[in-house]
């Protein structure tokens, strides 16, 4: 196994965690970089460590996060609450075998649901915010449609799944880059001059430009909002997870790659931990059924693990923690006997 990321993440007290609800967006710059088994492991991981849950699959044109959990046919979906057939997501909770887990399973079959109205798009993310959950984590689709962009922004922790190929970091990095300009274009939407100067600035074609240099023209421009667009970019910070890795050398694109963003896009990534190419999560998948449960001793589960832990994360019945990770394993194994038919 390589070797374990030491932690970044401040000391949390349970108090606290108790009392703060957590809605994490989980993209990538590109399809097929583990978003979906992600989602669907940390989830079981967060439950099992005693949070209440709730899964949203936000890939609104493909969605397949209920595959992961062994429901080929859902019976509710989050097109009942788009079409208005029912009016709460919580009527389109579904259970799982877990107590503290639920999903709000995705569809495809209202036209256009790919592209949400600005009023439907924003009454979907209110309604996610009125969750009663510890989590959301909320799967988005691939891509930097604004639909994805615009829900990775709900939360300002959002999650970049990447894969250590040189297209995955470059979409990565792009997917970043368009989250940071719709945020400008978001706080500034009704103020002609600066939404055209954000969008002359991100079209110029200049690769040296950096993010400060936006925020350097967007103050000049009106003084008043100079602080408030460097509130934008101190305030978002997403977190990286690098999937599929397969070699140690790979574990130093991370850092790289958190340093360009910082260094350009003035974005303060947090590093959280990596997981091991397995072909064992592909025949999880073949079973409708989370990885973590499926094989909750290998080495994937175990990045899993540290990588819960690595987010400040506690056990809130403390029989686990960053020193003693490995011995989840134990306890997802009598929870993965609960799943089983």
């Amino acid at each position: 196994m390589f070797k374990k990321l030491p932690s970044t993440s401040p000391t949390i007290t349970l108090k606290q965690v108790q009392l703060e609800k957590k809605i994490w967006a989980v993209a990538g710059g590109k399809g097929g970089t583990g978003k979906t088994m992600i989602t669907s492991n940390l989830g079981v991981g967060l439950a099992i460590l005693g949070y209440k849950v709730i899964l949203i699959d936000g890939d609104l044109g493909g969605a397949d996060l209920h595959l992961s959990f062994g429901m080929p046919v859902p019976k509710r979906n989050l097109n009942d609450f788009l079409a208005g057939r029912v009016s709460s997501l919580h009527d389109v909770l579904l259970p799982t075998q877990n107590a503290n887990l639920s999903l709000i399973c995705g569809g495809s079959e209202l036209i256009g649901l790919a592209n949400l109205p600005y009023q439907r798009k924003e009454k979907l993310k209110r309604h996610i915010n009125q969750l009663d959950a510890d989590f959301i984590l909320v799967d988005l689709g691939a891509g930097t449609a604004y639909n994805t962009l615009d829900f990775f922004v709900i939360s300002n922790e959002g999650f970049i799944i990447c894969n250590p190929e040189p297209q995955a970091k470059i979409d990565a990095y792009s997917f970043v880059k368009n989250a940071v300009y719709r945020r400008f274009l978001q706080t500034f939407a009704r103020n002609t001059l600066l939404k055209d100067l954000i969008i002359n600035f991100g079209n110029n074609g200049q690769r040296a430009l950096k993010i400060r240099d936006l925020v350097n023209r967007i103050g000049d421009a009106v003084p008043d909002y100079g602080d408030k667009a460097q509130e934008i970019v101190d305030t978002f910070r997403p977190k990286l997870i690098m999937n599929k890795v397969r070699k140690k050398r790979q574990l130093e694109d991370a850092d790289r790659f958190c340093y360009l963003v910082r260094e350009y896009l003035s974005v303060h990534m947090q590093y959280l931990g990596h997981i091991e190419y397995d072909e064992g999560v592909v025949d999880a998948c073949e079973k409708m059924r989370p990885f973590l449960l499926d094989q909750p001793t290998s080495k994937v589960s175990l990045n899993i693990y540290n990588t819960l832990f690595n987010m400040g994360i506690q056990d809130r019945q403390l029989r686990y923690d960053r020193k003693t990770y490995k011995k989840m394993a134990k306890g997802v194994k009598l929870e993965s006997k609960l799943w089983k038919e």
